[in-house]
């Protein structure tokens, strides 16, 4: 029994618990047989449950997306429908997409055929979500993942030589008739979605090598060469390389199946041959175009090309196309469109007949429409034929239209508002010539003829007066005769008896119950302030056409109204001959104020015309009628070296001799010494050594950033010195401050200015050029000086200087794209070369295709948030950045108030917020701080890996509301000087 007893076990036996197998359900599935039943149901399962479902979806939200674009048909239109960066696309549909995908790979078998798809649709979300990086790995993972491979292989080599060529595709069995029905490989797909990728990133050149392996690949197949041939078009498009975008268009085009992408691409292609003058193969594609049945917009658009090229090229009618528009207009169909039809019927015979193209422009104008790019378009359609027939008054009112109902995309916003407000000094100046010119020929009559012409404009005006009474009477008792029918309509009494509704005794007494009030009232608004819209703001003289119905009345130098006595300001009613004499210069002395107002005006005008209009021609018109009318003009010795100057720009070699001849022949003027010497000669030293001290003043306050008082300083030295021996530099240093402290369209003019003025100065030519090269080319500069690094050397910690051999971006030899003799097309059988006898008719070449842009303002007095956005996102990053610049606050700025948090604008920008600064100069001040000290408070984050800008509390809700911080850094980098 004792033995029996010690052979029992001291601890009773404790079943181990299993161990739980948590790996996917693929890497189980892999270790088991991969048999004829297993394969069938796998590839059945992975291809027809979450993989087709993810393509569903997938191809639902891209289609979704190309119908939601609006495309500006007055451009070229952008290659997709939409712009990738902007896509508005809702993250949540693209992670399903991939969350089904991954489903898909996670639970099945490996070995399954449908697997290397599932990562290609993946990869495409990733693309479609903007999420360029993720893409690219995926594409490449796909590349050497399902690399093809022996079985006796362990590891796929990607590339090998085949045929004595470079392969790195994955070759496809697919002769018929069989082999149709044979899977495709994925992975040379993913080649093709990897260069889409490198394009997006603007990698070209990685693009452009992979095209080219991928290209030439004997096992590349060809169902791709298609597809292949779109990426090397889109590739060329987004370089502007636009001619040699028209092969591998056509290439792509012919494979597609998706009707609205087939007519896209017919329509580029149209537009392409139309810019390089082949207008025979243009209406071809235009007519394939309307073959596809595209929206009705492409449709419409593409009859418009048509009807203008078959007005232009040879073997067309101009009389047929206007017809043939005139029965559009007609058709119910394209009502909607008939301001356009009206429009382009106007551009069509705007060459030829002007006023015909008027004629068709006030029609398209009256077409109530809300389509108000088309109105805009009109607008200025109208404006650029009177500015051309120098009708100024008139172009003025439809500039200021145009720039009252243009959208914020519309892209001659710049030359509209320019034109209106250099017009309106214009306008000015012209009137009062006309105005004393009429006075003057009065005034020159024999008294008894001027009396009898003054008391026949006494009559005519009190007539006037008495039928404007008369319509206004009338006008009043409609008004009352709507009353009345509106007190019989029973709706409207069952209104009136409501307690709600004002009482019949006050209907007579407050304005807005009295219709025969509101009629006048509404009368004498549209009088004097024309057609306004219901809006805010709308006494803006930028935002509105109130300026082109106001009375302009020009000044005298004491700021008296020129013209007080004008008859047109006598009231009409009351109008005597008598009274319309008053305003006569009759005497000696009022005839030389007239004639110094006539003076003063043409002087002014050339200057306006030269400087502000460009029109150098007008503007020595205007200088020769001022010699003729006036040979002793107070200024004639500069009026005659403007002569000079401008006959010189334009090439005139003998009259330019002329006028500097008798410019020397004036004595020792300064014009003179500006010819003889290249400047002024300046006899006094002491004098030298002023204008030297006041630029040397002035330069200082603009290195330091004090541009107002620079600018009020270059002022005080004008009017000091006046012209003196350092006027080309003082002119320049005022163009350099204008580019700061302005837009950048008149920074530019202002350096325009300054090369036109003074061509003889090399110099100043030199500096003004490189100027100007940096502002043409700003936002390629922005981007280089973003991403330059500067390393310390190990020896002496010195710094150590880029690759001198790198070149700016602009800098880059532009191929030549104008001719097409490399480009061999075969679409029509032959293209029009002459234009026969309407060849002034062609067709100007499209612009690019415009870029999406978000309108922010400028505004100094609203709140302003500093950011320092992030170009990768890292939670690491984010936290140890937000703890350091608390840090840095509590310490430097204690007691401000100033808050730090991190903000998540999308998925892929994350930015700290610096709040909140009351003006835009205290948040001004703070960038400046932490942009210098940002390497010594986060010295473990790179500078490479964020950027920083000012933004106002409502440029900031609207960047939130658009996701548009590129649009933002845009506008900070041509608004703001931060270097």
């Amino acid at each position: 029994m004792s033995q029996r007893t010690m052979q029992k076990p001291l601890v009773p036996k404790v079943a181990q618990p299993k161990v739980e197998d948590r790996r996917p359900p693929s890497e189980m599935l892999a270790e088991k047989r991969w048999t004829i039943k297993r394969k069938l149901v796998q590839n059945m399962l992975a291809r027809y449950n979450y993989l087709f479902n993810a393509r569903k979806k997938l191809r639902l939200i891209t289609h979704n997306v190309s119908r939601q674009g609006q495309d500006n048909y007055n451009y070229l239109l952008p290659f997709y429908p939409y712009s990738l960066q902007n896509l508005g696309l809702s993250a949540g549909d693209l992670d399903t997409v991939i969350e089904k995908a991954s489903i898909n790979i996670q639970i099945r078998d490996p070995r399954s055929k449908w697997i290397d798809d599932s990562y290609l649709v993946i990869g495409q979300a990733y693309f479609y979500q903007g999420e360029w990086d993720k893409a690219s790995r995926t594409f490449q993972f796909i590349n050497t993942k399902f690399a093809p491979k022996k079985k006796s292989d362990n590891k796929a080599i990607v590339g090998s030589s085949a045929k004595d060529q470079i392969s790195i595709a994955s070759r496809e069995k697919r002769k018929p008739p069989f082999g149709y029905f044979k899977h495709t490989y994925a992975r040379n797909d993913a080649f093709v979605w990897q260069a889409k990728t490198f394009l997006e990133m603007k990698e070209f050149d990685q693009a452009r090598s992979l095209m080219n392996i991928v290209e030439q690949d004997p096992y590349f197949p060809k169902r791709l060469a298609g597809d292949l041939a779109e990426v090397r078009a889109y590739a060329l498009y987004k370089q502007e390389r636009f001619a040699e975008v028209i092969t591998p268009l056509q290439a792509a085009v012919k494979s597609k199946r998706n009707r609205d992408e087939r007519a896209r691409m017919f329509y580029i292609l149209g537009q392409l041959y139309t810019n390089y003058s082949r207008p025979d193969s243009a209406v071809m594609m235009f007519h394939k175009v309307i073959k596809q049945k595209p929206d009705p917009m492409m449709d419409f658009q593409a009859r418009m090309q048509i009807a203008k090229l078959d007005a232009t090229r040879e073997g067309g009618s101009l009389d047929e196309s206007l017809a043939r528009l005139k029965r559009m207009a007609r058709r119910e169909k394209y009502i909607e469109f008939r301001d356009a039809i009206y429009y382009n019927m106007a551009n069509i015979v705007l060459p030829k007949d002007p006023d015909l193209a008027l004629e068709y422009l006030r029609q398209s104008l009256k077409v109530e429409s809300s389509n108000t790019m088309q109105k805009a378009l009109s607008f200025k359609a109208v404006a650029d034929i009177y500015y051309g027939q120098r009708q100024y008054r008139l172009a003025r009112n439809f500039y200021d239209s145009t720039a009252t109902v243009m959208p914020p995309e519309f892209t001659d916003s710049a030359i509209v508002n320019k034109r209106k407000r250099v017009l309106n000094d214009v306008v000015i100046r012209v009137e009062a010539i006309q105005k004393e010119d009429s006075l003057q020929r009065i005034a020159a009559m024999p008294e008894s003829d001027r009396m009898i012409f003054l008391e026949k404009m006494a009559a005519t005006m009190r007539k006037k007066a008495e039928e404007q009474a008369k319509k206004d009477k009338e006008a009043a008792e409609n008004g009352m005769d709507q009353q009345s029918m509106a007190n019989n309509n029973p709706l409207i009494n069952n209104m009136n008896n409501s307690p709600a509704a004002p009482k019949k005794d006050d209907q007579g007494d407050w304005y807005f119950y009295n219709n025969a009030s509101k009629s006048a009232g509404f009368s004498e608004f549209k009088k004097r302030w024309g057609n306004r819209p219901l809006a805010d703001n709308w006494r803006r003289s930028q935002s509105g056409a109130a300026a082109a119905n106001q009375p302009l009345q020009p000044e005298d130098a004491n700021g008296n109204p020129i013209g007080a006595n004008d008859p047109s300001k006598i009231p009409s009613d009351s109008a005597t001959a008598k009274k319309l004499a008053a305003g006569l210069p009759l005497t000696p002395d009022d005839l030389l104020k007239s004639n110094v107002i006539v003076e003063d005006a043409y002087y002014d005008l050339g200057k306006l015309y030269n400087d502000q209009l460009d029109n150098t021609e007008l503007a020595i018109e205007t200088y020769d009628t001022l010699l003729n009318r006036y040979p002793q003009h107070p200024h004639k010795t500069e009026v005659v070296y403007s002569l000079y100057i401008w006959h010189t720009k334009l090439g005139h070699t003998a009259l330019a001799n002329k006028y500097k001849q008798a410019v020397t022949q004036f004595g020792d003027s300064k014009f003179a010494s500006i010819i003889k010497y290249g400047a002024l000669q300046d006899i006094n030293q002491e004098k030298k050594k002023e204008i030297s001290t006041a630029y040397d003043s002035v330069y200082v306050n603009y290195s330091k950033g004090n541009l107002e008082g620079a600018m009020a300083l270059k002022k005080a030295a004008d009017s000091t010195y006046g012209l003196n021996f350092m006027q080309p530099k003082f002119d320049l240093l005022e163009a350099m401050i204008i580019m700061k402290m302005d837009t950048c369209e008149y920074g530019r003019q202002a350096v325009v200015n300054v090369i036109n003025k003074y061509k003889q100065d090399d110099g100043v030519q030199e500096k003004a050029k490189s100027l100007l090269e940096a502002l043409d080319n700003r936002a390629a500069l922005v981007v280089y000086l973003s991403r330059l690094e500067i390393d310390k050397n190990r020896d002496n910690n010195g710094p150590v200087d880029e690759n001198i051999s790198i070149r700016y971006p602009w800098q880059n030899p532009e191929p030549n794209f104008g001719k097409l003799d490399s480009v061999k097309i075969k679409t029509a059988i032959a293209d029009s070369i002459k234009l026969a006898a309407n060849a002034a008719l062609k067709v100007a070449p499209l612009p690019p295709p415009i870029k999406p842009i978000t309108i922010y303002k400028l505004n100094a007095e609203n709140p302003h948030f500093v950011v320092l956005s992030f170009q990768r996102v890292s939670k690491a990053i984010m936290d140890e950045a937000l703890t350091q610049f608390t840090r840095y606050n509590a310490d430097k700025h204690k007691g401000e108030g100033i808050q730090v948090a991190n903000f998540v604008l999308s998925q892929q920008e994350v930015m700290l917020i610096f709040r909140l600064f009351s003006n835009e100069d205290k948040a001004l001040d703070y960038f400046d701080e932490i942009r210098i000290d940002a390497e010594k408070i986060i010295p473990r984050i790179r500078p490479s890996d964020y950027t920083m800008f000012i933004i106002s509390r409502d440029n900031f809700i609207q960047m939130n509301s658009t996701k548009d911080i590129e649009g933002y850094r845009k506008f900070f980098n041509d608004n703001y000087v931060t270097q």
